[in-house]
């Protein structure tokens, strides 16, 4: 049975679901959406929690909105405040785009997403989300 990170509850089938910074456990599957945030070129925490005990497998993916000013924007992967995986989006004027990269989490462990917007100080709508399945 699957564990909500940092709460220590089990959880079945019928999780919570929605939008913030957590992960969320459904069945064997876990997901986190962070929502569309504005970020600018300080970095933004899109997503932050810690894992259960069990080994998680899936994907990670960063979106953008179409920005009309050539901007290029970043997402990072810190595993317990270690900096793992890192993703340029460049030059959004060709339209929304959206990173999707493999990622596999061991137990125990801190994850954060952050975005930002590495070309200018303007704040631009980005967001982050985490999809995947646990195993025990």
């Amino acid at each position: 049975m699957a564990l909500i990170a940092g709460a220590g509850n089990p959880t079945g089938a019928g999780g919570t679901t929605g939008i913030g910074k957590t992960l969320n456990y459904v069945g064997n599957f876990a997901f986190a959406y962070s929502g569309v945030r504005d970020t600018d070129n300080n970095e933004l925490t899109l997503l932050e929690f810690s894992t259960g005990s069990e080994l998680f497998v899936g994907e990670w993916q960063g979106y953008y909105y179409q920005s009309p000013y050539n901007e290029d924007f970043r997402w990072t992967v810190y595993l317990n405040d270690e900096k793992v995986q890192s993703y340029t989006a460049e030059g959004s004027i060709r339209g929304n785009s959206r990173s999707q990269l493999n990622i596999i989490i061991p137990g125990f462990t801190k994850v954060k997403i952050t975005g930002q917007n590495v070309t200018d100080t303007t704040a631009r709508e980005i967001m982050a989300s985490i999809t995947g399945r646990i195993y025990a």
